[in-house]
């Protein structure tokens, strides 16, 4: 904590809570995988696997069509969720559809809006292990890393991870819509 921050968010300020954030985290992984799969189904083949299983019994014929992302696949996917969450969450909107439908926004310390830049920063532990998903062992100690940034949320006053803390941004509740 550096002098002349408060430990408390700013006043009248809700911070998100763990499980809100999981929760958007969760609809906006959807969002970006199902993206991901349609667009390498018909556009770019190479980054989904396709897997079919026969089996015959009584005289009916099954068949199974499985779809799994592959190495490029997982890659394309950390990049494109990390990009997407930048992008809106550092837009007029300050959130990703996910955060926007739990009512949530990610600022500055102070309120403000984040740039592009730390934006990219705050969601590290999104595309960090996308690009590290392929190399054997460091797969495993980056996401490790990446899930110890997003339980501190948990534990934090401010319901900040390492990730916010690391870009000074917090992930707040908007208030609610006046009518």
């Amino acid at each position: 904590m550096t002098e002349g921050t408060p430990d408390v968010a700013p006043s009248g300020v809700i911070p998100a809570g763990f499980w809100r954030r999981v929760a958007a985290w969760v609809i906006d992984t959807i969002v970006v995988l199902v993206a991901v799969y349609i667009f390498g189904l018909y556009l770019w083949p190479d980054l989904v696997a396709t897997t079919t299983h026969s089996s015959q019994a009584g005289g009916a014929q099954l068949e199974v069509v499985s779809y799994s992302l592959t190495s490029l696949g997982t890659l394309v996917f950390g990049l494109v969720l990390g990009v997407y969450t930048a992008l809106l969450e550092s837009g007029p909107g300050q959130a990703t559809l996910g955060k926007r439908m739990l009512r949530l926004r990610v600022t500055r310390l102070d309120g403000g809006r984040i740039s592009p830049l730390t934006a990219i920063v705050r969601c590290w532990p999104l595309w960090l292990p996308g690009l590290f998903s392929t190399v054997v062992g460091l797969n495993f100690v980056v996401g490790a890393a990446a899930i110890a940034a997003c339980i501190a949320v948990a534990f934090t006053r401010r319901k900040q991870g390492l990730h916010d803390m690391m870009a000074r941004c917090l992930v707040v509740r908007r208030p609610p819509r006046v009518l």
